[in-house]
């Protein structure tokens, strides 16, 4: 869907936030109201752009949380996001003295491990039993198209990363066409063995290709799943939510877009390798750790 002026008022549906209204559109850009995200510490609105593939216009155009949502932009009250992101500093020393009492033996405590770790790790070893060393580059030599799409239908069914409309997304793009889930797997190969702007782009274009319907497979934890898998020592899982919750506590411009791109996937891995120096006391010891740690604390105000 494009937005266009017209659009202005409308109400419309994203595949992770769901639905929202169109406060304003200036090309490339819309401003959309999100009810979801009503509680996060950046406010219900989301700068767009106008192009977004995740955005669809909704069934309905009428929702009693949206009908009062006033049109037009915003006037930036400065000083009052400023002293909200200085107090936002301190919400990680909170986030962690909550982890510690809840969690008594911390990253090694059998609760935490049993309701968030388990089942990363797992996938994580699925990812190096199949993929890992030569033997994804050997499947893709000998055009095992099937056999790399089941797995990488299983490993985004492994985890509670992606949602179920993405990994519905996922699944579908992987059933329609045979050799899909081998150029993801390719591009995934490629950007792990090196990171940076154009296999990060080569990644993007991949998970794009899946012949999903909508823009639901195009999302932040359908790019970023697999080279969390692959190398979770130094890639992070993008869960936008999470993500973006933590930034805000720790005060750090993760230059957020809702379109995967690289610069705000490097800034969420320094961020990232931050806040897991910060946690290495308490036991942590990759971005499975972080990524649980960011899980488990999202819903602390």
């Amino acid at each position: 869907m494009l937005l266009t002026p017209k659009d202005i008022g409308a109400l419309v549906e994203h595949t992770v936030w769901q639905r929202g209204k169109v406060l304003d559109v200036s090309p490339p850009y819309a401003i959309i109201h999100f009810t979801s995200l009503a509680d996060s510490p950046q406010g219900p609105e989301r700068k767009l752009r106008e192009d977004t593939p995740q955005i669809s216009r909704s069934k309905v155009q009428s929702d009693p949380d949206l009908d009062g949502v006033g049109t037009g932009l915003s006037k930036p009250k400065k000083a009052k996001a400023k002293a909200k992101a200085k107090a936002l500093v301190h919400h990680l020393d909170e986030a962690i003295t909550w982890f510690e009492k809840t969690y008594p033996g911390k990253f090694a405590d059998e609760k935490f491990v049993d309701a968030d770790l388990r089942n990363k790790r797992a996938a994580h070893d699925v990812f190096i039993a199949n993929f890992g060393e030569t033997r994804g580059d050997k499947l893709i030599g000998s055009g095992k198209h099937a056999e790399i799409a089941d797995v990488i239908d299983a490993l985004f069914r492994a985890t509670n990363i992606p949602s179920t409309f993405e990994v519905k997304a996922v699944h579908k793009g992987l059933k329609k066409n045979e050799d899909a889930g081998t150029h993801v797997l390719q591009a995934v190969l490629g950007f792990v063995e090196k990171a940076n702007t154009s296999t990060f782009a080569h990644l993007f274009e991949a998970v794009a290709q899946l012949p999903a319907d909508g823009g639901k497979v195009l999302t932040w934890p359908n790019v970023t799943l697999l080279p969390f898998l692959a190398n979770p020592k130094k890639f992070m899982a993008l869960k936008p939510t999470n993500t973006e919750l933590m930034a805000a506590r720790m005060n750090f411009d993760l230059r957020y877009s809702t379109t995967p791109n690289w610069p705000t996937y490097e800034a969420t891995l320094r961020m990232s390798n931050f806040l897991l120096e910060r946690l290495a006391q308490l036991g942590a010891k990759d971005m499975i750790d972080v990524q649980a740690f960011m899980w488990v604390t999202r819903d602390l105000t």
